[in-house]
């Protein structure tokens, strides 16, 4: 006849020992990736609104890297502006120059075209992975540009893109399209103060369609006049205004987009620490209760023994 003997003492350790196990593994995985909340089983609401915040900064961060493109082109942009007004302003001192008795207005003329050389290499110079906001090829017209704002999204996840709106119209200095698009190469019409009509243009871009038939090309020959140079003077004078208001439009796009680009970077920030406040494991906690469990894994593991110990030694009588 035989028997079985159960010991109850031994089977409740065994079963501590294996509880604080399986907790000390779990301890281990929080540590070795720094998060409380692994699955959906962990926390499912926490876990929820993480993924989906998650979701939100990933948009964020691809809005971000579509304003810095953004910004490249509007800096590019100014930059040239910028370069384009100081070569405007010293075609206009060479027309001034021009109304002193005895001058040598071919010589003037000579400096007036290196200048408009040099112009025409900024213009084309301002030109960013092929987004250039001075200058309109033949087969385009100066158009909106959308570029990417910010993101939103709604309590479902849904994302919206907010857009920021710049008017190349506003910007543009050559038309190889309709001269009239752009500011330096329409024609420009008027009466002087002393009562000569003027109707003239600064560059010939051989524009499919070029500027009004009356007008002509700014230069200066022995036989221009005083009257013609006036006429000059003041066309040079509505072309630089339109260059001061398009870069004042270009300048306040720029900081548009800068200021949405150091929110987007701000709100990525707040994001991130409100995902950590939910699923992260606090590391200090997490590592005293490590100690605590491997203390008590040990403890267990002795009391286990000496169970199993005790009734060995029992078994010996019957042996």
């Amino acid at each position: 006849m035989s028997t079985t003997s159960v010991n109850s003492t031994a089977a409740s350790a065994l079963a501590l020992l294996g509880g604080t196990t399986r907790a000390l593994s779990e301890n281990t995985t929080r540590v070795a990736s720094g998060r409380e909340v692994q699955s959906a089983s962990d926390n499912a609401a926490y876990w929820s609104i993480a993924t989906t915040m998650k979701s939100s900064n990933l948009s964020l961060s691809s809005a971000e890297d579509a304003q810095a493109f953004s910004a490249a082109i509007a800096d590019t942009a100014a930059l040239g502006m910028a370069e384009a007004g100081d070569i405007m302003s010293e075609i206009q001192s060479k027309l001034i120059l021009a109304k002193t008795p005895g001058i040598d207005k071919d010589a003037l003329n000579s400096e007036i075209s290196q200048l408009k050389e040099q112009l025409g290499t900024v213009i084309d110079s301002s030109s960013f992975n092929g987004q250039n906001w001075l200058k309109t090829s033949a087969t385009k017209n100066p158009k909106m540009e959308s570029m990417v704002g910010s993101v939103t999204s709604n309590a479902r996840g849904d994302v919206s893109v907010n857009v920021i709106n710049f008017d190349r119209a506003t910007s543009n200095l050559v038309a190889e399209g309709d001269a009239s698009d752009g500011l330096l190469t329409r024609s420009y019409s008027g009466i002087t103060r002393s009562g000569a009509a003027y109707d003239y243009y600064l560059l010939d871009a051989g524009s499919t369609t070029p500027a009004g038939g009356s007008a002509r090309e700014i230069g200066l020959s022995s036989s221009t006049t005083d009257d013609e140079i006036d006429g000059m003077i003041s066309a040079m004078n509505s072309m630089m205004k339109g260059m001061t208001d398009g870069a004042a439009t270009i300048g306040a796009t720029s900081k548009r987009i800068d200021s949405n680009a150091d929110f987007l970077a701000t709100l990525q920030d707040v994001t991130e620490i409100g995902i950590g406040s939910m699923v992260d494991a606090n590391l200090e906690e997490e590592a005293a209760r490590r100690a605590s469990l491997v203390v008590q894994q040990q403890l267990q593991t002795v009391g286990l023994n000496i169970t199993n110990a005790s009734m060995a030694g029992g078994l010996k009588i019957f042996a």
